[in-house]
């Protein structure tokens, strides 16, 4: 199997980088290896190890506030693509 090299960039503030490093230190791992073993537990679960909420108040209060007549279901990727692009009437002239 041949391995490809990633180089990841992100912003984190300074205290969640420093918790981090005090937990993997704790368990004699470096970050490079804790992305790696979350690679590999994503190609192998197929879904994140951990629950992915949104952290924007403003969409969790849109969540919390959806009632189930308002939700709908879509079958496919190309169902969601027509409903998405599908004119509704409700343009804002």
């Amino acid at each position: 199997m041949n391995a490809i090299k990633i180089d990841v960039s992100t912003d984190v503030d300074q205290e969640i980088w420093d918790k981090v490093a005090e937990v993997l230190d704790g368990h004699y791992i470096t970050i490079s290896d804790a992305f790696r073993l979350m690679m590999h537990y994503i190609a192998a679960e197929e879904a994140l190890p951990f629950p992915c909420i949104p952290l924007n108040p403003e969409t969790v209060a849109e969540i919390k506030s959806a009632k189930p007549a308002d939700l709908i279901t879509i079958g496919s990727v190309d169902d969601l693509i027509a409903e998405l692009n599908r004119d509704d009437g409700d343009e804002d002239s």
